[in-house]
């Protein structure tokens, strides 16, 4: 089945479904934003245990939709950002918000040609419109190969940078060498950081010879963050062989710095020589060793699941470190290896009890929370009640990290309590979480 035509069926289920239930109280208080008596309902059946995934996820739609619909005038733009990740179950509403011809409509569309849920021809259909975010929009749709290659050169140099960035973008799907030479240009001289990345990105994704020898040149006067979307780049299999092994080569053997660390992961995602591979092993492992925190997380996050040798035994002196963000994260990869597994995961519950439980380790609530997320990933029901408490919790990263846990579990719709959550920002990713979980 199409991914339109499947997204279409999904969502027409769940229209029907809450259509169905449309008598019920819960769902009518969602509806009309009566968050008080959507709480006791809410709150009543989970004790009970009547409330579902699918239920949840009927009171999830009900509410982004109120919330898409209803916010304040100044908080609508972040509630339409909110829904981005969950814009297939919410087209219909995104769909309407998009006929508004203002920043939020643009948004509003900008997320479903994202989620291919507006085709790109539609898109473009606002190229030439006054308001920038709606020729974003239209930028966004500029991914034909030869059809679009003078608009998206004419949208790289547009004078707001929301237009360059959805160019970028185009670039990225188009993967069109023609572009490579503006693309290059405006790597090294856009005003805006973030356009630079996305123009490097873009380069990388095109890949070859050509777009080696652009990346080799920006090089020189690229910042940290560059050097490593470059790093990454280099290991396209297109530009690998053109020159981009041995630039990783030379990056292994400097053997420092953010843009070595991301070489030796590309090396190691990839086939390599084997006396290559066995430098980016012996980088991360010391890396992760005696790096800086900031190079550890790094290095653990590059690290390839499928470690042996000197990376494995890194790992495993680190998850008994002292530096609780970095066991957090050492544990969190040991949890997906067989032979460390169990162990990683009795060590990842002592971080992750609550303060002044048996056993709990003295991580704080931020470390804990890392510590449930790991545990759900690793699908250890055992914590689900310690989530559940994060749910009341005073901080919002806190509540909104134990939807995502509860959705890693397969148990998305316990997180439904968030739905009436007195921050509307929960509200909403809470609800895109749940709806997302329940796919």
């Amino acid at each position: 089945m199409p991914r339109s035509l499947a997204s279409f069926a999904s969502s027409l289920a769940l229209g029907l479904a809450v259509t169905a239930c449309a008598s019920s109280p819960a769902l009518r208080a969602a509806s009309h934003g009566d968050f008080a008596s959507l709480k006791s309902d809410v709150v009543s059946r989970e004790r009970a245990g009547t409330l579902g995934t699918r239920d949840a996820a009927r009171l999830a739609r009900a509410v982004a939709e109120w919330e898409i619909a209803n916010a304040p005038k100044g908080e609508q733009l972040a509630r339409v950002r909110e829904v981005r990740s969950c814009a297939r179950e919410l087209a219909g509403t995104l769909d309407d918000r998009a006929r508004t011809h203002d920043a939020v409509g643009a948004e509003a569309a900008l997320a479903l040609v994202e989620a291919n849920e507006w085709s790109t021809g539609r898109a473009r259909d606002s190229l030439g419109d006054k308001d920038d975010a709606w020729r974003a929009v239209g930028a966004r749709g500029l991914v034909r190969v030869d059809d679009d290659a003078a608009a998206r050169a004419h949208a790289f140099v547009d004078p707001a940078p929301a237009v360059r960035r959805a160019a970028m973008h185009a670039a990225l799907v188009a993967k069109d060498p023609h572009d490579l030479d503006i693309l290059a240009e405006a790597a090294r001289l856009d005003p805006e950081l973030i356009v630079r990345t996305d123009a490097t990105r873009a380069i990388g994704a095109i890949g070859g010879a050509a777009a080696f020898s652009k990346l080799r040149d920006l090089w020189a006067n690229a910042d940290d963050g560059q050097r490593e979307d470059i790093a990454d780049a280099y290991a396209v299999p297109a530009t690998r062989d053109a020159g981009g092994l041995d630039e990783l080569r030379v990056l292994i053997a400097e053997g420092s710095g953010p843009s070595a660390i991301e070489a030796a992961g590309a090396i190691l995602r990839g086939p390599a020589p084997a006396e290559l591979a066995a430098s980016a092993a012996a980088l991360l492992a010391r890396t992760i060793e005696k790096g800086s925190r900031r190079g550890r997380l790094h290095a653990i996050v590059v690290a390839p699941f499928t470690a042996t040798g000197p990376i494995i035994d890194a790992l495993r002196v680190a998850a008994t470190d002292g530096d609780l963000t970095v066991r957090v994260a050492v544990l969190a990869r040991l949890a997906s290896h067989s032979t460390d597994h169990d162990a990683a995961i009795t060590s990842l519950e002592t971080l992750a009890a609550p303060q002044g439980a048996p056993g709990h380790a003295g991580a704080d609530a931020l470390l804990a929370s890392r510590a449930r997320l790991a545990l759900a990933a690793a699908g250890d029901l055992r914590i689900q009640a310690w989530i559940e408490a994060d749910l009341a919790s005073p901080e919002a990263s806190a509540r909104l990290s134990a939807a995502t846990a509860l959705s890693t579990l397969g148990r998305a719709g316990r997180a439904a309590p968030l739905l009436a959550d007195a921050d509307p920002s929960v509200r909403t990713r809470a609800a895109c979480t749940i709806l997302e979980g329940a796919r």
